[in-house]
């Protein structure tokens, strides 16, 4: 049987995804402020070189809908807000080993790992909100993404990969997928300050 696109993501990385998500503990009831601060910049120093590798793939045609999902610079906006130094985000160390983004397969594999994020962040957000007395979209902005557009911004991008990438690189966008969810499980492995499982 034949699957698609994103039921393939979906199911060949369900353990790597959940390994990822089991390490950072982000739903945790006992959270320093400078901890959650170490993890904005983690995520910083992923994203931003990231977005920069995806953006030079990207076609000419799809490049208005890459654009609008960009969330670095919320990242930054809420280390500004957090520490209270506007160019917190500038000295962040960035990450130089990306998982490779040379077909529309493997954008839209790595994609779904960056953007299927924002469906947690919908329970993330309020969560820190509460633990750390943050107003709605201030200092929580990253995991706030989309806002009330969340299921729609999900819904577009699913429709966006199905119609882009043919079959025959299916396989290039799991391995892909896989590569994104395994690297920022490496990555904020190193950058975490010891807090969080190391699973």
């Amino acid at each position: 049987m034949q699957y698609d696109l994103l039921s393939r993501l979906k199911n060949e990385t369900a353990e790597c995804h959940t390994r990822l998500e089991n390490a950072l503990d982000l739903m945790r009831l006992e959270w320093p402020r400078e901890e959650y601060v170490a993890l904005l910049e983690g995520f910083y120093g992923y994203v931003a070189p990231w977005e920069e590798a995806a953006a030079a793939f990207m076609p000419a045609r799809l490049r208005d809908f890459f654009e609008g999902r960009r969330k670095a610079s919320l990242l930054a906006s809420d280390l500004a807000l957090l520490t209270g130094d506007t160019n917190r985000a500038n000295g962040v160390t960035k990450i130089e080993q990306l998982p490779a983004m040379d077909s529309i397969g493997r954008v839209f594999g790595s994609m779904y790992v960056m953007e299927g994020s924002t469906l947690g962040g919908r329970f993330i957000a309020p969560h820190v909100a509460t633990l750390f007395g943050l107003q709605s979209g201030s200092g929580n902005a990253y995991f706030e993404g989309y806002g009330v557009r969340t299921g729609s911004m999900w819904k577009a991008f699913r429709e966006t990969a199905s119609a882009n990438v043919p079959p025959e690189q299916y396989d290039e966008a799991v391995h892909a997928a896989i590569a994104t969810f395994d690297g920022l499980h490496g990555w904020l492995g190193e950058v975490r300050t010891g807090w969080g499982a190391t699973a």
